[in-house]
């Protein structure tokens, strides 16, 4: 939630001021739009400065103790239904042995099953950086490890001159 300066704390001598129903008021001196939301038993809340405006700066006359109160628990509904998604990470080398492969494919597939993405990652430095060939071997038996559990949304791409990298998500 953002800070928004409320009635003493607003500098800006003149307003534009909009009422608890959402209507216009209009210009208003400072003073006279703090004592009016005063004489309402409400706040008067700045929400659009004059830097944003090019004009007047923007203030509303409302309950600044149940604005805010609103505003979180609107921020919580919101967290509450908004997904993350864990992101796992794999990493060999092109040299790297089957059942390492195999090991880690078991692993991988777990991470799927429990809703992660993995991004499978090749370190290929070196020598072995410029044989293409095994890289793209290594790739491919690891993905036909995976038995159809996961599916590759970003194919093998190179990130710097020795990794190379594609993420893998749960077949639907």
């Amino acid at each position: 939630m953002e800070y928004r300066p409320v009635n003493e704390k607003i500098r800006d001598p003149k307003l534009l001021v909009i009422d608890e129903d959402g209507s216009k008021i209009g210009q208003m001196n400072r003073l006279d739009a703090i004592n009016y939301a005063k004489d309402k038993d409400l706040d008067l809340v700045l929400f659009v400065p004059a830097n944003k405006t090019g004009g007047l700066p923007i203030a509303k006359i409302l309950d600044y103790g149940k604005f805010t109160y609103n505003e979180k628990v609107k921020a919580r509904q919101s967290k509450k239904k908004q997904t993350v998604i864990k992101v796992k990470e794999i990493k060999v080398r092109p040299q790297t042995g089957i059942h390492d492969l195999e090991w880690r494919a078991k692993n991988v597939i777990e991470w799927l099953e429990d809703g992660c993405q993995v991004k499978f990652k090749i370190r290929a430095a070196g020598r072995v950086g410029f044989k293409q060939e095994l890289i793209d071997e290594t790739y491919n038996k690891f993905i036909n490890l995976l038995q159809n559990k996961g599916k590759v949304i970003q194919p093998l791409k190179k990130i710097t001159p020795i990794m190379y990298e594609c993420t893998i998500a749960k077949n639907k």
